[in-house]
């Protein structure tokens, strides 16, 4: 577009690059005999200014996050000197992200029964700018049905129930400053997270945990600090004091250490309380091999089967276990291997295993990766299903050969038959099979 009356010539010509959707106010000033020409293309991404007889382009970029740019530039156009002033002021909105995780199953016991079950969780970041933003979350769980069954992997969920409500699951907003990063409202923790498939949500230096309070991080490469303070969704009367120290040692070497209670303040710290403390170790020697160590600390009171709480004469017994996770791995080109050993040490008999529903299990999964598309593996374990000294009566065998197929980048598809031998059939039955599908998407 020319204004009236202009006349266009060459010369200086001056153009910014500006994002889609930015607003611009251009002022130009002009002093003695000059001429411009300039247009803004609707939506477009750029403005130019020409003026003078050289032929000079001179171009100016738009930072993203600049709020206000101010230019000046005095140039000699043929006999007339131009000052040019440009105010560009960006009005955006705030940046909207969504994350999230599915897990998606179904099989059969082949008795003429079919199960499905689903885990979703959405995440909502809005960010208002490069040190404040917002989080969202929803989730949807097959267990939330209102038979209350269901869970991932290879629940008992009934395909009637798996259209479920999506529920509320949290809300906080976080501020980066310059001596560290401020979370206040919906806050989760859970330490000592298995690798292996069948536990893959769960954790057993402490459960997933769910706190309403501030939590506030600070640290390096090498090393940071986490305390969280909150109310728990436990009880109208319980309250968390979390901390967190992470070791860097280097990139293939780390250390994290975890610690906290979990108060009850009506009932008493007899009664209500958690103690937990534990460690984790990762490292990595050279390509082909890694391993994670967990060391789980945990004290507590219990109740026996009719809801009472165990007392040790007028005061709540406390019991005391110490969960012990190794999951080392080899890699061999297309060859690998995964193990995974867990033993809780429960001296008091207390039957608390964290993050499983027994003490001991062993489980290793040779694999072969044919393409970078399909794998094959085949899990052997050994499962207590309860006491570890009952292993040889309660205790299973289980063969669960399985294919993997990653079609696109974090989306995996597992489809699994799995054969489960009781060691000794009075007690447990006859051996009983499955088979099944299982989606996974991360994004």
């Amino acid at each position: 577009m020319r204004k009236p009356g202009s006349q266009q010539q060459g010369g200086y010509k001056i153009v910014l690059h500006m994002p889609s959707g930015t607003n611009l106010c251009a002022f130009i000033y002009f002093y003695k005999r000059s001429s411009i020409m300039y247009s803004v293309a609707n939506g477009g991404t750029s403005i130019a200014f020409t003026c003078g007889t050289d032929k000079q382009v001179i171009t100016f970029t738009y930072h993203q996050h600049l709020k206000e740019v101010c230019m000046f530039k005095k140039a000699l156009c043929g006999t007339a000197t131009l000052l040019l002033a440009i105010t560009l002021v960006q009005a955006e909105g705030p940046d909207v992200s969504f994350s999230g995780y599915l897990d998606s199953d179904v099989w059969t016991d082949f008795e003429g029964n079919f199960y499905t079950n689903d885990e979703l969780d959405l995440g909502l970041n809005v960010a208002f700018s490069e040190k404040i933003s917002a989080d969202v979350f929803v989730t949807i769980l097959t267990s939330n049905a209102p038979s209350g069954r269901g869970s991932i992997p290879a629940g008992d969920g009934h395909p009637a129930e798996r259209w479920v409500s999506v529920a509320f699951d949290g809300v906080g907003i976080n501020y980066e400053s310059d001596f560290g990063t401020f979370t206040v409202g919906d806050l989760v923790y859970q330490y000592g997270g298995f690798n292996y498939y069948f536990y893959k949500r769960l954790s057993m230096i402490t459960p997933e945990n769910f706190t309403r309070g501030v939590q506030y991080s600070i640290g390096s490469d090498a090393f940071t600090q986490t305390v969280l303070v909150g109310v728990t969704d436990m009880s109208g009367s319980s309250g968390d004091i979390i901390g967190a120290s992470e070791f860097a040692f280097s990139q293939e070497l780390g250390l994290a250490l975890y610690y906290g209670v979990r108060g009850e303040v009506v009932g008493g710290f007899g009664y209500g309380s958690d103690l937990f403390a534990g460690t984790e170790f990762n490292g990595s020697f050279g390509e082909a091999i890694s391993v994670k160590l967990d060391i789980g600390f945990q004290n507590f009171a219990t109740v026996d089967d009719s809801g009472m709480t165990i007392m040790d004469g007028d005061d709540p017994k406390r019991f005391s276990t110490i969960a012990l996770l190794l999951e080392p791995g080899l890699s061999l080109d297309k060859l690998s291997t995964a193990l995974s050993v867990y033993y809780v040490v429960d001296p008091d008999e207390s039957g608390h295993y964290p993050g499983a529903d027994e003490q001991f299990f062993a489980y290793v999964e040779p694999g072969f990766a044919f393409t970078d598309v399909f794998a094959l593996g085949l899990p052997l374990e050994v499962h207590s299903g309860g006491l570890a000294e009952d292993l040889v009566d309660t205790g299973e065998f289980w063969v669960v050969p399985t294919g993997y197929i990653y079609p696109f980048e974090k989306v995996e598809w597992w489809i699994w038959a799995g054969g489960y031998f009781p060691f000794d059939a009075d007690i447990g039955g006859d051996p009983y099979y499955a088979l099944g599908s299982e989606i996974i998407v991360n994004f």
